[in-house]
């Protein structure tokens, strides 16, 4: 009897870790808070722990526009990679990037031409998208400019 009942325990306990190491919690590397526009990196007090949310690579996440929180990466080397793949994807050779966003230096958020906040915030510049996003800016509802 106790040999069944530590069969059906040891079978229960498979199907359980069985289960975990499909969940898309472990295939992801940050959980993005989606309203925020941050991520936040495994360990963390807020990872999975938002609202609204999604699992994604930490590469994913920076190059659809999101942020570290407390602008601390989880991998330094994965943002550095993926920060330069975007750049150079905003500015093609040949193509020209006379389009000027306008970067709010308080919250360092960058808006489109045409968007409510173009060049209407008290304090920012402008810039190029490209420079925007090399110096640390995140688009404005995590929408890049088109």
């Amino acid at each position: 009897m106790l040999q069944k009942i530590l069969r059906h325990c040891s079978l229960a306990i498979l199907l359980g870790l069985a289960a975990l190491s499909w969940s898309p919690a472990w295939a992801a590397d940050v959980w993005v808070n989606t309203s925020s526009g941050v991520y936040h990196c495994p360990g963390a007090q807020y990872y999975g722990n938002t609202k609204r949310g999604t699992y994604l690579s930490e590469s994913e996440a920076v190059s659809r526009g999101y942020r570290a929180a407390y602008n601390r990466p989880c991998s330094a080397s994965t943002v550095d990679h993926a920060r330069t793949q975007l750049i150079q994807s905003l500015t093609p050779a040949g193509a020209a990037s006379d389009d000027k966003v306008w970067i709010n230096t308080g919250s360092h958020v960058y808006h489109c031409p045409g968007t409510r906040y173009y060049g209407a915030t008290k304090r920012g510049y402008f810039a190029t998208e490209a420079e925007a996003i090399s110096s640390g800016n995140r688009p404005a509802y995590g929408t890049r400019c088109n």
